[in-house]
């Protein structure tokens, strides 16, 4: 029998892969990171609500039913689209395929989108990525890690479930839950995240979350479907068919080296280190030296004696890896002869700024602290060496 532990970490799988919550809105690098423009999503379906005072079960008794149905799976199939809007104009959307077995540990993904179709297969010992597009093939070692269980324990603290009544979606009942996460680091000003349930099976149907801040929105919406429940998923399901000539890319982590001295840094540096014009008040902190085969980055940090800081990092990057053009919350900005992309977050009343700079194959960054004037001060003196 398969410890009620290891069944309710298909409530991270499946929810916590779907929800995202407030991690989708973690500021404009996370919406920035899709720009891909796609058609515009199907709209929601029409729906009636009705109001909880009307609905038959008690508020308590549909969310505790919820979470036991949930913890008494053991296997899970469906299908799940995921909708995604943008600053109100740019689209992306998303299809998975899932397949999930909680007693041998093992999950399979099938995602198709405009940009990519792949294929994930993992189990307790390692996962495995096929990107069919481009017929390459990455593999990751899981042993000894604590695999579900860890997201469980997120998704059980972070979050709450408040029953909102029944709902009609195209044309059948579901049970309408408000999702709070009790603890978030996103930089949204506001979020609202819904759930609505099978009134049979209490399964997910379908989720919708919105985040906003001082300059994005972000939408999404998730419809899920071809359920199946507890039925048994052949072994073969867990396996992928990989061409032989399939190219294998290395996956193993960047080396990170830290250095307490800058002479030290640039003495064990294999590419030149910045030498940026440091603001009044501040003083050298740390560097690290972070690489491998095909990755290379230098960090430096700089801080005040008020606990003040900023970072400059340098590593190199393709000019076609960013597109700050189309991302509202960036402003452009001339830094010597090349445009620069300024933005400022704000997080429980902490600003921050950040300023990329692409030059040929090396990308700038200048993080933290400062002021626009000063980042762009900072900037000047040190890209495109």
């Amino acid at each position: 029998m398969v410890p009620d532990s290891l069944r309710t970490a298909l409530i991270a799988v499946t929810l916590g892969s779907l929800l995202v919550l407030s991690s989708v809105a973690t500021g404009a690098g996370a919406i920035a990171s899709q720009p891909t423009t796609v058609e515009q999503p199907t709209q929601a379906p029409q729906s009636t609500a009705t109001d909880a005072a009307d609905s038959p079960p008690a508020d308590g008794e549909v969310v505790e039913t919820f979470t036991d149905r949930m913890s008494s799976l053991d296997t899970v199939v469906m299908t799940y689209e995921m909708n995604m809007t943008f600053d109100s104009n740019r689209t992306s959307s998303v299809e998975n395929r899932l397949w999930i077995d909680v007693e041998n540990d093992r999950v399979r993904t099938e995602t198709n989108s405009e940009r990519m179709e792949t294929i994930t297969v993992r189990n307790d010992s390692e996962t495995v990525t096929y990107d069919v597009e481009n017929n390459q093939v990455s593999r990751f070692d899981r042993t000894g890690e604590t695999g579900l269980q860890t997201s469980i324990d997120r998704l059980v603290t972070e979050n709450e479930f408040t029953y909102e009544g029944q709902e009609t979606i195209d044309g059948e009942e579901t049970y309408r839950l408000a999702v709070t996460p009790t603890e978030t680091d996103t930089m949204a000003d506001s979020t609202d995240t819904t759930l609505w349930l099978d009134t049979d099976t209490y399964f997910p149907t379908k989720l919708a979350h919105d985040a906003s801040g001082e300059n994005y929105e972000y939408e999404m919406v998730v419809d899920i479907q071809n359920v199946s429940l507890n039925e048994p998923i052949a072994d073969d399901r867990f396996t992928i068919d990989i061409p032989a000539d399939a190219e294998t890319l290395d996956n193993s982590l960047p080396d990170r080296t830290t250095y307490d001295s800058l002479s030290e840094l640039r003495a064990n540096a294999t590419q030149s280190v910045p030498s940026p014009a440091v603001p009044e008040g501040y003083h050298f902190a740390e560097g690290s030296i972070i690489e491998n085969t095909d990755f290379s980055m230098v960090s430096l940090q700089y801080v005040t004696d008020g606990d003040d800081v900023f970072h400059v990092t340098k590593r190199q990057s393709s000019a076609t890896d960013d597109n700050y053009d189309e991302i509202d919350r960036y402003e452009a900005v001339e830094i010597g002869d090349h445009t620069g992309y300024y933005a400022e977050f704000e997080y429980e009343g902490t600003a921050t700024s950040v300023l990329n700079v692409n030059c040929d194959s090396t990308k700038y960054s200048v993080s933290g602290d400062l002021s626009k004037e000063e980042s762009i001060e900072v900037a000047e003196s040190v890209t495109c060496e």
